[in-house]
């Protein structure tokens, strides 16, 4: 075996084995539903918003203990570039601004938003 070949052949081997490995890598809670999102737009409980996938307010009803809701853009199927929207529980102590990076929770209307630890957004 040549060189080249050589060098092929464990260069695949790398490639293979980092793929595999990051195949167990879960960000920001993925399997719980956590989704890292931008926020769009912020309102209050019976503010008029965005055109949405989701909208938890209709779930958590009138006496949702939440005063404001956000409209958070998030990535869906594993593409960057496939966006939803979803409309989401504001903690009421929380200052929170448009374009602030949270995380949401995709299949818990429950939980509100938290805020994105900034260290992560770096890896």
């Amino acid at each position: 075996m040549n060189k080249f070949t050589l060098t092929c052949v464990l260069t695949g081997i790398s490639l293979l084995t980092t793929a595999c490995s990051t195949l167990d890598y879960e960000p920001y809670g993925y399997r719980e539903g956590w989704r890292r999102s931008q926020v769009l737009e912020i309102g209050q409980a019976k503010t008029m918003m965005q055109r949405v996938a989701e909208d938890c307010r209709t779930e958590l009803g009138a006496e949702a203990p939440y005063a404001r809701y956000a409209v958070a853009s998030y990535s869906y199927g594993g593409n960057p570039n496939l966006r939803a929207k979803r409309v989401v529980a504001v903690p009421n102590a929380m200052n929170l601004e448009v374009g602030d990076w949270v995380s949401i929770n995709i299949t818990d209307c429950q939980k509100p938003l938290k805020r994105v630890d900034q260290r992560k957004m770096l890896d």
